[in-house]
């Protein structure tokens, strides 16, 4: 309990951390109003500015503590994600005309709002307040992300927030969803679901949701999963665990192989070997990878192009897969190599985060494209490995 209790603190706190010289341009207008009390939003206010995704007010100020309408967020959503407005749409609800301002906005972006139900069908309810849980799951819906599938840990918001129970059931999977990519956020163990959105917040709402999805963003964790540390799964465990969810017998084989090299390199063999698990369906593979390759982490050659099957790394034994699995995670975090490395080790080793990977968490954006590539590690494997 006390080992699975150290690997929980992983989702105590998510926060969303941008390299702002790369995304963010000069200031655009200075905001009176947009003071000292709101510096974690100037960052997202100078770019949707620039990016004429907001606007300020007809005085000057920008309002930053003023609530969001739902045909407000509307325009931005639509903004941001370049939907076309919909000008010659069919009026759907009873309570948005075609002649109103945001007839066209509301009309490109219903699919993603969700349900209310103290609204009827035919109902919009343009000019009520919208609420923070109402935003995080419009984005997540506008993301395509509101599968259960891309949900890792279904019981976060209970351990995260005291006033998990506040959110909506109907939303709850967006909202899981939206926490753990960082895009909706708490303070001092509260997620205000129901709280309304003010410009400021929103403006962060649909910044982090760009910022994700243009790759510049990157999920980071207050506290962490080291790799480089003392093992707390035991080869015996491993093995158990690879059984009981239906690994193939080449999977359960390897585990030998994985805390062997563990042991040499003092990196955590159940970490590789859940990374293993995920990128080889537990040795059943299915891919683009062959079993014959021993290629256990979808390790691509030194000039790769493509995801090919000959764009990967083949290995003469299961053995020299495993080694390289390693190797390749030692260019992420700085070690020496273990024999002779493989091609691709020396291009991971000369990127620019080569040698500064320390945690699990970090993998995503680097190891693969998703920046939650390391954070459903952690949550799909290693826990349940840990047990």
């Amino acid at each position: 309990m006390i080992k699975k209790t150290l690997f929980l603190f992983v989702v105590l706190a998510i926060f969303l951390v941008t390299n702002i010289a790369a995304v963010l341009p000069e200031k655009a207008i200075d905001f009176t109003d947009v003071t000292e009390n709101h510096q974690w939003a100037e960052d997202a206010i100078d770019y949707l500015i620039a990016e004429g995704i907001i606007t300020g007010m007809e005085d000057g100020s920008f309002a930053p503590d003023e609530e969001v309408t739902k045909e407000q967020f509307a325009k931005m959503l639509a903004m941001a994600l370049e939907i076309e407005p919909a000008e010659d749409a069919v009026q759907t609800y009873t309570d948005v005309s075609a002649e109103r301002w945001s007839f066209p906005y509301i009309e490109a972006t219903k699919d993603y709002f969700p349900l209310e139900e103290d609204l009827a069908i035919n109902e919009y309810a343009p000019s009520k307040a919208f609420l923070r849980q109402e935003v995080a799951a419009t984005i997540v819906n506008g993301m395509g992300l509101n599968k259960e599938i891309n949900a890792f840990n279904k019981n976060v918001l209970e351990e995260l927030f005291a006033d998990s129970n506040q959110v909506t059931p109907a939303i709850k999977t967006q909202i899981i969803i939206a926490v753990e990519r960082g895009i909706l956020r708490g303070a001092d163990g509260e997620l205000r679901p129901n709280a309304p959105v003010t410009r400021a917040e929103a403006a962060v709402f649909i910044y982090r949701m760009m910022m994700i999805r243009q790759g510049k963003g990157e999920i980071a964790f207050v506290t962490s999963t080291p790799i480089v540390a003392e093992s707390q799964v035991s080869l015996e465990r491993a093995k158990e665990w690879a059984k009981e969810h239906g690994a193939h017998q080449r999977f359960i084989d390897i585990a030998d192989i994985y805390w062997k090299y563990g042991e040499i390199t003092g990196i955590r063999p159940e970490v590789l070997y859940a990374q293993a698990a995920k990128e080889t369906g537990y040795g059943k593979y299915g891919g683009r990878v062959l079993p014959e390759q021993n290629n256990w982490a979808g390790i691509k050659t030194a000039t790769a192009n493509g995801d090919e099957t000959y764009d990967h790394e083949s290995f003469e034994t299961p053995d020299d897969g495993v080694r390289a699995h390693f190797n390749h995670m030692s260019a992420y975090l700085g070690l020496e190599p273990v024999g002779e490395p493989h091609g691709r080790y020396f291009t991971a080793s000369r990127t620019a985060w080569a040698g500064t990977v320390k945690t699990v968490e970090e993998l995503g954006n680097k190891w693969a494209p998703e920046h939650t590539y390391g954070y459903s590690m952690v949550v799909r494997y290693i826990l349940p490995m840990i047990g």
